[in-house]
């Protein structure tokens, strides 16, 4: 056959694939849901933000305020603790102080299994005020362990004469704490090893009751400042920080430049596993890392190095966002970059449900390169999601008229995103409430607004009726489309099923402001719904069993199970793995009511999980997600 003009039909076939693929490659990025600021009258900066098991939010950070503003308790010294507890909408609950008369300022914090809360940071306070121990040098560790409503159980502060900073703490396995920094002090007082260079990494592992069991040093004959730490899931440790060393001490690798990212892996007992270094030909600075669900590991900072070395591209600005991803044994997999035409460093990053990451930081970049908005003042909140290759996916830039510096960012069980800061600007651009004071607390949620919960018809009995009408709260502006298999099937709000069809759907819901919200649902062969854990409803005649809960998921260790059960009776509670096979079973005994059950899954890898609850005649099952 005889095809005229083909070269222009190769280039309108070439044009409408590239369209396609541009507008499959383009998220609009989430839009703001709320955002709140908690202050005094001087400064006050968020260095912290988690979720809680509560659906709530925690922000810890430094004040320098009295009682004033959102503040309820008065200044111990020149700089303190200072915790606030908000609602899922961001609404204040309480707040509490902890120092002494000098400086103390927060950088680390978690929720921990019992419902409280533990604090890490630095103390150069003597005893009195919240301390209950002498300084041991002009900086010392400082950890304090709160219960649910902010009350103090203990503190404990640990280092030399000189200066020890504390970066960064996890609750571990055994519900002890894990404690990373960085040390100038010799061995004395709480250390037990001389440091190798100037300033090392100085990692305190404690338990539950904040004893310490055991301290260790780790660096080359330069400075090393660790900035973060995480036990990952065989029992050991990740730490990730700078170094500007060459090849001595505990540093395997010959410095790229003047500082590098310097990463070690160490077991249990802090014996050290494997160190690797990764830099170009000027300065690096180091952030968070975290492991990721195939046991690799991410890490993120910022660099001031062109393309040379391990930063595999050309600067965007006098500092970008680097990111680095490594197999199990630190091997670089790939590094990416994100900036704009100025300065933007990166403070915290995670790996998101989908097997993306998100990273957060500040910017005083305008549009150009990888920034698509502009800056609303001097330095602007600034967020960056990727896909699991470090592909931008979307960014999103956040602030007022004046300076806004973020420190963390996480995704939410419901796939949201909160964000923590400090920010000097009044009411302007995306800050709607006025600052109390020089600089305050500035959280900020990103999400999808609309939640569609999907309900069946009736409580239908399917076994009686054959099919039941499944429908997604319809909201306007949003479009729906049904799934089966990762084939589409239908469109609209409402969808009819057979209850002896069994497989996995899903309904997606679109708008012009988010990439996507997902709920799944299952049918079963024996005419039972099951549903997860996204916001779905399914419901059976003389269903025994209500939609279960876990929190938190995804889990590092420790979940909370919440179910409720008409009657009472024996439940099976399961775990499988994507391949169905069952590697948990536990039988436990249901009250009519609700149930609520602690379960420690640590001994999972990380990856993808389903957790069955079964009564013999009705299941229940969520998608559990370990990430360690």
């Amino acid at each position: 056959m005889k095809v005229k003009n083909l070269p222009g039909r190769i280039l309108l076939l070439s044009l409408q694939c590239l369209l396609c693929t541009t507008l499959f490659a383009q998220i609009t990025p989430p839009s703001k849901q709320w955002d709140k600021r908690f202050g005094g009258a001087n400064g006050d900066e968020a260095h912290c933000v988690r979720q809680t098991s509560d659906g709530g939010y925690i922000a810890g950070g430094v004040s320098a305020s009295h009682i004033d503003g959102d503040k309820t308790e008065d200044s111990r010294g020149g700089s303190d603790y200072w915790i606030v507890k908000m609602d899922a909408n961001g609404v204040k609950q309480w707040d509490k102080r902890f120092g002494g008369s000098a400086d103390d300022q927060i950088f680390s914090l978690q929720q921990t299994t019992d419902g409280g809360y533990v604090l890490g940071g630095r103390t150069e306070s003597p005893v009195g005020g919240d301390l209950t121990k002498g300084s041991r040098g002009n900086y010392d560790y400082w950890v304090v362990k709160i219960d649910s409503t902010g009350v103090k159980e203990w503190d404990k502060r640990f280092g030399n004469y000189s200066i020890d900073r504390l970066t960064s703490l996890q609750q571990t396995t055994d519900g002890g704490y894990i404690l990373g920094g960085w040390s100038f002090s010799p061995a004395g007082g709480d250390k037990t090893q001389n440091n190798w260079g100037s300033s090392d990494y100085w990692v305190v592992k404690i338990d539950k009751k904040g004893i310490k069991q055991w301290d260790k040093v780790y660096g080359g004959y330069g400075d090393e400042v660790l900035s973060s730490i995480q036990q990952t899931a065989d029992g050991g440790y990740i730490l990730g920080g700078i170094s500007g060393s060459d090849i001595s001490g505990d540093k395997t690798e010959k410095s790229r430049g003047f500082d590098d990212y310097w990463i070690i892996k160490i077991d249990a007992n802090g014996v050290k596993q494997w160190d690797k270094r990764f830099g170009g030909s000027h300065y690096e600075y180091f952030s968070s890392i975290r492991q990721t669900a195939d046991k690799g590991y991410i890490l993120g900072g910022y660099t001031s190095s062109g393309k040379a070395a391990d930063v595999s591209e050309v600067a965007r600005g006098s500092y970008d966002y680097w990111i680095v991803k490594t197999d199990s044994n630190g091997v670089k997999q790939w590094d990416k970059r994100f900036g704009g035409t100025k300065r933007d460093q990166l403070e915290e990053l995670q790996q998101t449900a989908d097997g993306g990451y998100i990273l957060g930081g500040w910017s005083a970049s305008g549009i150009g390169a990888d920034k698509t908005e502009a800056n609303m003042g001097k330095n602007d909140y600034w967020v960056v999601k990727t896909d699991a290759n470090g592909l931008k996916e979307w960014d999103k830039n956040l602030g007022g008229t004046d300076e806004d510096l973020l420190y963390s960012v996480q995704q939410t069980k419901e796939g949201n995103y909160i964000a923590a800061g400090g920010s000097r600007s009044g009411i302007s651009g995306d800050r709607t409430e006025a600052n109390w004071g020089y600089d305050d607390f500035w959280i900020v949620q990103l999400g999808c607004n609309p939640q569609a919960g999907i309900t069946a018809d009736n409580n239908a009995d399917l076994c009686a009726t054959g099919s039941v009408v499944l429908t997604a709260n319809k909201v306007n502006g949003f479009y729906y489309k049904w799934y089966k298999g990762g084939a589409a099937i239908a469109d609209g709000n409402k969808r009819t099923y057979t209850a002896t069809v069994a497989g996995k759907y899903k309904v997606r819901i679109y708008s012009g402001n988010c990439s996507n919200y997902s709920n799944e649902l299952r049918i079963s062969n024996s005419c039972g719904l099951i549903a997860d854990n996204s916001g779905s409803s399914l419901s059976k005649t003389n269903n025994q069993l209500a939609t279960v809960t876990v929190y938190p998921n995804p889990s590092k260790g420790n979940i909370s199970l919440t179910y409720k059960s008409l009657t009472s009776g024996e439940i099976q509670l399961n775990i499988f793995d994507i391949t169905s096979e069952k590697l948990f079973t536990k039988t436990v005994q249901a009250v009519a009511g609700n149930n609520h059950y602690q379960l420690n899954v640590s001994a999972l890898a990380a990856g993808m999980y389903t957790l069955q609850v079964n009564n013999n005649t009705i299941q229940q099952q969520v998608k559990l997600v370990i990430n360690k």
